[in-house]
């Protein structure tokens, strides 16, 4: 290795001084070695990165823009669909009015218009305010004397006594006011007995002339003749509601 790394050799051995020098030489190459080592691998990091790189710049790039719908901003209107302010109003349908709540006044008002009407022939027909006066004090009497607790006046025997009124003004005659109440009583008096509770009533509340023989026998004819519609109006809906409907056509309340 030169002169100064130079290895004496005598009798088979090596000189200690030399010995020292030749350690010192083997560490220095061997620290040179390393630093050489660890120099070619810095060298070669950057080459591989530089690969990386040039890989990817050999990639295709989309250079595709993002296609979004296109709103039209001034969208066409069919003029034949649009409606003026005066067709609107004459094509839209007015509102469906309120059934009406009718109360039992009503109901007597419209039964008195309807007896009014019948008797119109008459000097002095009764009015509809005195026909409810008379089945009023009728069924207050009822209560008065314990022959019932509740009023017998709801809407279904209001019914009941038209339909008694519309038979009884076929069959019978009216010449007086008296006759007139006569029969407005005995029909309320047959529409009692027939869905009250009790079999039978006192006849003084719906007497107006002193003969009772022929209270029961008008009441009697009434019953038999209208039997099939009292029955029928019991039964059947359809005609119960048809018999009020026109009950209330008697008079606009």
């Amino acid at each position: 290795m030169g002169s100064d790394a130079s290895v004496l050799r005598s009798n088979g051995t090596m000189d200690v001084k030399n010995k020292s020098r030749f350690a010192e030489d083997v560490k220095k190459i061997t620290f040179a070695a390393s630093k050489l080592k660890i120099s070619t691998k810095r060298r070669d990091k950057p080459q591989k990165s530089q690969r990386t790189e040039s890989f990817a710049e050999s990639q295709p790039v989309d250079t595709r823009e993002e296609v979004k719908p296109h709103v039209a901003t001034n969208p066409v209107v069919d003029r034949s669909s649009v409606q003026s302010p005066a067709e609107a109003a004459v094509r839209t349908p007015a509102p469906a009015r309120a059934e009406k709540k009718w109360t039992l006044t009503d109901l007597l008002h419209c039964l008195g218009t309807y007896v009014q009407e019948r008797c119109s022939d008459l000097d002095s027909p009764p009015t509809p305010n005195d026909i409810a006066m008379w089945v009023r004090c009728a069924d207050r009497a009822l209560q008065l004397n314990g022959w019932t607790v509740n009023s017998f006046l709801v809407e279904s025997h209001i019914v009941f006594t038209y339909l008694l009124l519309t038979h009884a003004f076929q069959r019978f005659t009216f010449k007086t006011l008296v006759d007139v109440k006569e029969v407005v009583l005995m029909c309320l008096y047959v529409s009692y007995t027939y869905n009250a509770n009790e079999i039978s009533y006192p006849l003084r509340p719906f007497l107006v002339k002193q003969d009772k023989s022929a209270f029961w026998d008008k009441c009697t004819t009434l019953s038999l003749g209208a039997s099939t519609q009292m029955l029928k109006l019991n039964r059947e809906g359809t005609y119960y509601a048809d018999v009020l409907a026109t009950l209330k056509t008697a008079v606009s309340v």
